[in-house]
């Protein structure tokens, strides 16, 4: 967010702006009019801090556990951070059987992030990984037959088959 204050003689004007070639706009519009003085200056709102702050921690490719290569080590470490964190809550606030709940909420979270994260890696660099090897995309077809009317259907070989065979 962008901040500029111009002061004039008798008053001041303020306006903020997410935008900094609005912010820039606006500057150079009141720079215009002559003010005495002008500010233009960047703050950092809420919304934003505590967005940068969850990308600091949280976010693997941002925080200095990005140099780790292996993406089940990050977990492991980061796993074991969350549950010092745990300890050291449990501790401040002087009761034990917050640290179990909390550990365990805490390798729920972090283990359905580190899947999250490992599925679109993979789809990101193997795509393939998700078709099957054998050349059918389809559970049924990888039997070679179908069950209709209570009897059993040879399926051709050839045929990928599709999704409503």
């Amino acid at each position: 967010m962008y901040k500029v204050t111009a002061y004039f003689k008798d008053h001041k004007i303020t306006k903020s702006f997410y935008d900094m070639y609005d912010a820039i706009d606006f500057k150079d519009n009141v720079d215009a009019h002559y003010p005495s003085k002008i500010n233009f200056e960047r703050v950092l709102d809420m919304r934003e801090f505590v967005y940068n702050s969850w990308e600091g921690v949280m976010n693997h490719n941002v925080n200095p556990l990005k140099h780790i290569p292996d993406l089940q080590v990050r977990h492991v470490v980061l796993q074991i951070l969350a549950w010092m964190w745990c300890i050291i809550f449990s501790m401040y606030i002087g009761s034990w059987a917050v640290m179990g709940v909390s550990m365990v909420a805490h390798a729920l979270v972090l283990a359905g992030i580190v899947l999250t994260v490992g599925t679109f890696e993979i789809a990101k660099s193997n795509p393939s990984f998700f078709l099957r090897n054998d050349g059918y995309h389809s559970t049924s077809r990888t039997r070679q037959h179908m069950w209709i009317n209570g009897e059993k259907v040879k399926l051709d070989k050839h045929d990928p088959g599709g999704e409503h065979e």
